[in-house]
């Protein structure tokens, strides 16, 4: 069957990072991303496993106009407004991450922020609070933080970091963590939650040994659940993030959710990210997996979840995100909350996102859970019109808010259009 043609956007050279035009294409039941660089070839990449009419009918149900996606170079400039990877954000973001520091208490063989080759970065605590003060003056009121990294535990003055944001008013403090330092110091987590956090974002990659030595190089499930256990005790509140990668934990995703639904309510969500590679890494070892295939993974595998329970975000690009509602009943099963059908882009979704992430990821009694991911674009599937859409930012050292995919794009060699941790 002959290629079916979409749209045509804006994405880089893997290889050396120049910007270059890119087709989006219908081809053998899936959607590719084709791109050429003069200088270094064509690419093709897998976006989405699924048919143009699956693929068409999400973008809708994300608010896009599937009848005015550009057609032409000249169209996706206008669809680009002009801008570049190297711009800053287009759009408020839903929550932005502060980079604490980019040193780490693990050597991962892959990573998704860290520069081995770049030096010790560390904003004093000072520093910390004027660009949080900076950060809530660009982003409103009802702005929400995130602390990462690196590994935030590390610092010693992370409960004072957590006081200072508390301080200026924020009232959703975020940590995303390996929850190493949590699992190892029981007053941590208490000395946290008494300093004003309220969500660990944990990293929790499956309920065997095995994608941990894949992704870490170490056994870590124990050292997860006790993270788990320490939140629960502190009455913080807990989303299992797992990035996932074909063949290493695909199969475990039913495992998590069920872990999850048995630690309600400590545990609010389960995220999951399919790989993203970022960084130095050989070609022979990329294996896509897209949200679509995620999807079918959990209607696979869980007996109370769907596929039809799941949309794309409200706020940030259809292709981006993926998530569904669910209040677990008596009978100790899921109920989805949500069903999906077209809607129109809203103008302030970005306030209802994060009033909803108030509502579903701060400590609560009840039994809800969110169940959603993130694909993260790298440099083979990168797209300028989805960037556009960020909804998580990164703030850099001199107050500016950059998209998180922009933030960590690197070509094949390790090299940054944003080097350092900024």
């Amino acid at each position: 069957m002959a290629d079916r043609f979409l749209y045509k956007t804006k994405s880089v050279c893997p290889v050396c990072l120049k910007e270059v035009y890119a087709d989006i294409v219908s081809r053998d039941g899936g959607i590719y991303m084709d791109k050429s660089c003069a200088e270094h070839g064509s690419f093709s990449t897998l976006i989405w496993a699924a048919s143009a009419e699956n693929y068409l009918r999400w973008l809708e149900y994300g608010g896009m106009d599937v009848n005015g996606l550009p057609q032409d170079e000249e169209e996706a400039d206008k669809a680009t407004g002009g801008k570049s990877f190297a711009c800053e954000a287009c759009q408020l973001p839903a929550s932005s991450a502060l980079m604490t520091t980019n040193r780490c208490n693990m050597n991962c063989p892959v990573c998704f922020t860290r520069d081995k080759n770049e030096p010790l970065h560390e904003p004093s605590l000072e520093e910390c609070d004027a660009l949080m003060r900076r950060y809530k003056e660009l982003a409103g009121d009802d702005a929400l933080i995130e602390f990462c990294g690196g590994e935030p535990t590390v610092r010693k003055d992370i409960c004072d970091l957590t006081n200072a944001a508390r301080t200026i008013g924020f009232d959703y403090i975020q940590l995303n963590t390996n929850g190493i330092e949590l699992a190892k110091n029981k007053d941590l987590a208490r000395a946290l939650r008494f300093c004003g956090l309220t969500t660990v974002y944990l990293g929790f990659d499956g309920m065997s040994d095995k994608p941990y030595y894949a992704k870490y190089g170490k056994p870590m499930l124990d050292i997860k659940k006790k993270a788990v256990e320490s939140c629960a005790k502190a009455g913080l509140a807990v989303v299992l993030v797992c990035c996932v990668i074909p063949g290493e934990n695909d199969g475990e995703l039913g495992q998590i959710i069920e872990y999850a639904k048995q630690n309600m309510p400590t545990v609010r969500g389960v995220y999951l990210q399919p790989i993203s590679y970022f960084g130095i890494y050989p070609h022979d070892k990329v294996r896509r997996i897209t949200i679509p295939d995620v999807i079918r993974r959990l209607d696979e595998q869980c007996i109370d979840i769907s596929a039809q329970d799941f949309g794309p975000g409200a706020y940030d690009h259809a292709q981006c995100s993926f998530n569904a509602g669910y209040m677990l009943g008596k009978d100790g099963r899921l109920k989805a909350l949500t069903r999906f059908s077209k809607r129109e882009r809203e103008e302030n979704a970005v306030h209802r996102l994060r009033k909803n992430m108030r509502a579903t990821w701060m400590p609560s009694q009840n039994k809800m859970l969110t169940v959603g991911g993130m694909a993260f674009q790298d440099n083979s599937n990168i797209d300028l019109m989805r960037v556009q859409r960020c909804s998580i930012q990164i703030i850099q050292r001199d107050g500016r808010l950059i998209p998180l995919c922009s933030k960590y794009l690197s070509s094949c060699d390790g090299h940054k259009i944003f080097d350092g941790i900024g």
